[in-house]
């Protein structure tokens, strides 16, 4: 009974060590939270703000149709078939719950939609557990892996990520390039979401929304604006959605490090219990040994007097 007190107690320690590191990653998400919630809230609604501005000019565009070209040659559909590029944006270490599993499970849900219907797809992933996933669960071409930069999310970061798609879209064989990140509204709720990135195109806003904006000037001219504006848009969409996944995983890394502690603690608990009975059975086992060699001690002695006399 001793061994297995001394394997509970090193079960005891095993359990504090491991509570102790959920602890200390969940106030280091919490931290990391903190800051990028702060930096994806300020960034939506200039976000929001620029897509409404260009949504706008997608009047103008339309109208133009046969110089979009002009602005950017991202605008140009490409003709026949080709491949559908999916931009996965996941983590690059685990320890957030479902982080990584729900927007890997929306990606492949679309892929295999759009396979279904005859469609090639491909993906690229942002962080090492996006590539895992997809090497896991599916047989689908992973055409390239990008890791996430030690201080979290910069603006070369979206720099980089664009320039990566822009070079896929360029490729002949790739038609269509779709993202598929995760927004962040709290901790508790995150909302995995697919976006098309490329070709560039605009929802139309309602006719009502645009009247507010009929009477635009453009100085020195559309085109010459649009084709600053644009690419302008482009770095903020891709900005915003890697802030917005950051500060998912970041939200989802406290909640999993949060719950791992509470039943760190429940464990302990339990076995605290389990050793303090186990302790208790051990002394009473040893008292019981004593009192018996005492009665046998004074019954030997007893015995020795008797025969004296």
């Amino acid at each position: 009974m001793s061994q297995k007190l001394i394997e509970l107690r090193h079960h005891i320690q095993s359990v504090e060590n491991i509570k102790a590191t959920t602890q200390t990653m969940s106030t280091v998400a919490a931290a990391k939270l903190a800051r990028s919630r702060n930096k994806a809230a300020s960034l939506r609604t200039y976000a929001e703000k620029m897509r409404e501005i260009v949504q706008v000019q997608s009047y103008y565009i339309a109208e133009m149709s046969d110089r979009a070209a002009e602005i950017s040659p991202l605008f140009q559909s490409k003709p026949g078939e080709g491949k559908t590029v999916f931009v996965v944006i996941g983590s690059d270490i685990g320890m957030c719950g479902s982080y990584n599993g729900q927007i890997g499970r929306l990606a492949l849900s679309r892929i295999e939609e759009l396979q279904a219907e005859g469609q090639v797809c491909a993906v690229y992933c942002k962080g090492i557990k996006s590539e895992e996933f997809f090497r896991r669960k599916t047989k689908i071409p992973i055409i390239g892996m990008e890791k996430w930069s030690e201080e979290g999310v910069s603006i070369n970061d979206a720099i980089n990520l664009l320039r990566t798609m822009v070079k896929l879209f360029n490729q002949e064989d790739i038609k269509e390039i779709y993202c598929a990140y995760t927004k962040f509204y709290s901790p508790v709720k995150r909302e995995p979401t697919i976006l098309k990135m490329l070709p560039l195109s605009f929802d139309i806003l309602p006719a009502s929304k645009f009247q507010v904006f009929e009477d635009w000037i453009y100085e020195p001219d559309a085109i010459t604006i649009l084709k600053e504006l644009i690419p302008t848009y482009f770095r903020v969409q891709v900005f915003d959605m890697l802030l917005e996944s950051y500060a998912s995983e970041q939200g989802a890394r406290m909640m999993a490090m949060e719950e791992a502690s509470d039943r760190a603690e429940e464990t302990l608990r339990e076995l605290r219990v389990a050793y303090n009975k186990m302790r208790r059975d051990l002394i009473t086992l040893d008292l019981l040994g004593i009192l018996s060699a005492a009665n046998v001690i004074e019954m030997e002695a007893a015995k020795k007097a008797g025969g004296l006399l």
